[in-house]
């Protein structure tokens, strides 16, 4: 299942994972134990653990039936080759799964298999029936060994001495991926989700981020926003990163249950000095289970304003309206985006000109309601607040 960022993949991956009626369809296993009869996995640690400290009084830590793919791997790839419990494995942000060589690096050892190699093996160990459900998003890939993207899926079924035995559903536009003809496919339109139910069905987010960070014209943005704008979802611009808090405090003081922060590229190193602490020793002592659900009333919420969360810790996670700090890792110079002042001690990455820009679309999709654009005062970033007004985001001041 394919389909733009905030619509609805994750949702439909836990509502799988809980349906009742999939416990009348396991088969028994041998020790006749009762086992939970589906998994939902994902790669993206921070959304694992947000999910987790949602679900724990349900029983379990709410790992029993949100776990993390690196974990799971681990578990099912032990000495004697367990037997997954589950007969349902759903993966969220299939998009983003590592490659070999990812992996070998993430667990140790020689380059072997990818994740999808990896989940297409232990599918064959599960007796009578299994189904792997991908949620596949588009543009997110943001960090090394991501990049391998959905071609992986159709590689480890290709390799897989089971090939003959899996029927493959998805998308019409797979279908050129998928093309190996050992293989069943059906194609199915209602498999790709195309309505960004996370704005509140407000229509062109997902158009006017990548047409921004694709180079699209200003006139063309400039109509979009103005769609958006009359539509009730807000993309503003302020250099004053005081009066940004201030607007998020007073549109959501009625509010008890919204949810407001600071979001900001892990790559920038500008932004501390200008009160933004995005570096690694701060972030990563982060903890995003009660940032995005604790009572605003508790230091450790977003809506302190003060904590920040990178592309890493908000990836498939939202809030009601996101402060973006912009950072000088990607900036507009002259008529495009240039990753000049990223750094140098970035990984190997095939294209990462294209990753930063997917890492920005991340950061301005995570509002519900919206997102103020904090681009610091330093003249170097003058062309990027120029490239923000010039198309359309509206200037705090007067929103």
């Amino acid at each position: 299942m394919s389909g733009v960022p905030g619509s609805g993949k994750t949702l439909v991956g836990l509502q799988l994972v809980h349906a009742h009626w999939l416990d009348e369809i396991s088969v028994p296993r041998a020790n006749g134990r009762t086992m939970p009869p589906a998994v939902y996995l994902s790669g993206n640690g921070p959304l694992v653990h947000v999910l987790q400290y949602a679900l724990q009084d349900a029983g379990g830590g709410g790992r029993t039936f949100v776990q993390a793919i690196k974990n799971y791997v681990q578990q099912h790839s032990r000495p004697g080759r367990p037997v997954p419990p589950e007969h349902l494995i759903v993966f969220d942000e299939a998009q983003r799964a590592h490659d070999a060589e990812r992996v070998a690096h993430v667990h140790g050892g020689a380059v072997g298999l990818s994740e999808p190699d990896h989940l297409i093996e232990f599918c064959g160990r599960i007796p009578e029936w299994c189904v792997l459900v991908a949620l596949i998003g588009s543009g997110q890939a943001i960090h090394v060994g991501e990049e391998g993207g959905v071609p992986l899926w159709h590689e480890a079924v290709r390799r897989s001495p089971h090939a003959a035995d899996w029927t493959i559903h998805g998308a019409p536009a797979f279908a050129e991926i998928f093309r190996d003809p050992r293989s069943a496919t059906r194609w199915h339109p209602t498999l790709s989700l195309d309505i960004e139910i996370r704005f509140h069905l407000t229509p062109r987010v997902h158009q006017f981020v990548g047409g921004l960070l694709d180079g699209v014209a200003p006139g063309t943005l400039r109509g979009w926003a103005d769609e958006l704008h009359d539509g009730g979802h807000r993309f503003l611009v302020t250099r004053d990163l005081e009066s940004a808090r201030a607007y998020l405090r007073e549109r959501y003081a009625d509010a008890r249950f919204a949810r407001y922060g600071i979001v900001a590229s892990s790559k920038d190193k500008w932004l501390p000095r200008h009160g933004v602490d995005n570096t690694f020793q701060t972030t990563k002592q982060l903890r995003v289970g009660p940032w995005y659900n604790a009572d605003p009333s508790d230091p450790q919420s977003c809506c302190r304003l003060q904590t920040v969360a990178t592309e890493f810790s908000s990836q498939g996670l939202e809030l009601d309206c996101a402060l973006l700090a912009w950072g000088s890792d990607l900036l507009w110079s002259g008529d495009a985006w240039s990753i000049r002042f990223a750094g140098t001690n970035r990984p190997a990455l095939k294209d990462p000109l294209t990753v930063r820009k997917n890492v920005y679309r991340v950061l301005l999709t995570r509002g519900r309601d919206g997102t103020v654009v904090f681009v610091p005062p330093d003249t170097r970033m003058d062309g990027t607040y120029e490239r923000l007004v010039g198309a359309g985001v509206r200037e705090l001041r007067g929103s």
